[in-house]
């Protein structure tokens, strides 16, 4: 290939912008540890553990143009495994 049909090429691809369209998305549970409390019972404050966890959901792009992929990770919810509000 002739430097200058490459050159050109580059250039080209360059200013074509992206076709992205979603190709997939995933949502997993990921434990994240866990916190201890204090609350009140009866006069006697006590103490409990909380299981913290995360639902994260995770969308893969994908340019047809281009042949290239991108990815978005996002925090969809907290999950506590007490009430301690």
């Amino acid at each position: 290939m002739d430097t200058t049909v490459a050159e050109e090429y580059g250039q080209e691809s360059d200013t074509i912008e992206h076709n992205w369209e979603q190709y997939s998305s995933e949502t997993n549970v990921i434990e994240a540890g866990s916190h201890e409390f204090t609350y009140w019972k009866n006069f006697i404050q006590r103490t409990r553990t909380c299981n913290l966890s995360y639902e994260i959901k995770t969308v893969v792009y994908y340019c047809d143009i281009h042949d290239h992929t991108r990815s978005e990770t996002f925090i969809e919810e907290e999950h506590h495994s007490e009430d301690h509000s």
